[in-house]
């Protein structure tokens, strides 16, 4: 086959993907068929699942005032994809008819998922969110969901393992780290590890009595909870409290929390030797938007299904998200930081920034991510 019979190929098994999408949106308000014989599949197969994995919700945990676990047993075809310590998944639930995506990191280690079929969310409450207050009144006697596979780079690398780390985690950003620990103590391992863990105020630590137990169980482990409240914001005076030398070449960083929390941690750690390279950051939340480099002045976007237009300003950027829903169209939409995958549209035409990647368009068609897309040039959605 030539490349120019792959590429008609592969413009016909779009078109087809579109018409398919497009007759199923028109029949059933859904972008597939499945998604809209789900629910009624489940009335007769409670586990039965199109694209995600059926999971029990088995116990709602309290952790703290705004703070709750989710302790689920997933169906067993979900264990046949391991995952690794530090990753994150999707919930999937149904309210009033309409689906939730949500993403949260796994807070238990896959050592306790193979000895106990059981896995942890750990979730703060947003009081003005949408989605995690309901959750806590929903799964309060526990219920059923579905559970993505476990995705996500932010875990701890094999060729590492020698190597001392310095962790820091800000609020809920624990969850990662406390999975990566649980992992550690179950290979009884003796690396180097120190948690900076900073919190609001000595009330807001998350496992505190854990991670103390874990300085007896873990021969080279330490932990420094750190209240904000007296101890202020993250500064360089606060690693004197860990033990070895981020310019060392051998030392690792990651870092995990509020999108703040991050920037304030890696400068402080720049400023302390550690090179970018040995540095691993994931957001509990949006990454920040900076100045998109090549934008310049406003940006008109038309979305060509709806016939709306709107304008971003290169001076106070947005997401095409944000901008669509001010613009009074409804995208579906999950995470809303780049990993579910909800939003994926259509871009026409036009050069759109990614700043999850940090990797820039090419000026043709293609899929976005609405919610990480940032408009560089004027672009044309199909919207």
């Amino acid at each position: 086959m030539s490349l120019s019979d792959v590429a008609v190929s592969g413009r016909s098994s779009f078109r087809r993907s579109r018409a398919w999408r497009w007759l199923a949106d028109s029949l059933t308000q859904q972008q597939q068929f499945s998604d809209y014989a789900e629910p009624l599949m489940q009335m007769i197969t409670p586990n039965w699942s199109s694209v995600y994995s059926r999971a029990r919700i088995l116990m709602l945990r309290h952790e703290s005032d705004d703070v709750f676990s989710l302790v689920i047993r997933p169906q067993k075809s979900w264990g046949k994809q391991p995952f690794v310590a530090g990753q994150h998944l999707e919930l999937i639930t149904e309210r009033d008819g309409a689906r939730q995506h949500r993403t949260f990191s796994i807070s238990s280690s896959p050592e306790y998922f193979r000895k106990t079929g059981l896995i942890e969310l750990t979730i703060r409450v947003q009081e003005q969110g949408a989605v995690t207050p309901w959750l806590r009144e929903h799964f309060a006697e526990g219920g059923l969901a579905n559970i993505s596979a476990a995705k996500g780079d932010f875990h701890l690398s094999a060729s590492d393992d020698d190597k001392p780390l310095l962790m820091i985690a800000g609020g809920s950003g624990i969850t990662p780290f406390r999975s990566m620990l649980q992992q550690l103590r179950s290979r009884q391992s003796d690396r180097t590890v120190h948690l900076l863990y900073y919190a609001r105020d000595n009330e807001q630590f998350l496992f505190p009595q854990e991670f103390l137990r874990l300085q007896k169980e873990l021969v080279d482990f330490r932990v420094s909870l750190m209240d904000s409240s007296q101890l202020g914001f993250i500064d360089s005076s606060h690693l004197s409290r860990c033990d070895f030398d981020l310019s060392d070449d051998d030392t690792r960083v990651m870092i995990c929390g509020p999108t703040p929390m991050i920037q304030a941690a890696r400068e402080v750690v720049a400023a302390a030797g550690a090179s970018e390279d040995r540095v691993m950051f994931e957001y509990f939340g949006a990454a920040p938007i900076d100045q998109v480099e090549g934008a310049e002045g406003s940006q008109y976007i038309s979305c060509q299904s709806s016939g709306k237009q709107f304008i971003s300003d290169s001076e106070q950027p947005q997401t095409l998200l944000d901008l669509a829903e001010q613009a009074g169209l409804k995208p579906v939409s999950g995470c809303r930081i780049g990993v579910c995958h909800q939003c994926i549209c259509k871009k026409q035409s036009g050069v759109v920034y990614n700043t999850k990647t940090g990797q820039t368009s090419d000026t043709g068609p293609g899929e976005i991510q609405l919610c990480v897309s940032v408009a560089v040039s004027d672009v044309a959605l199909d919207l």
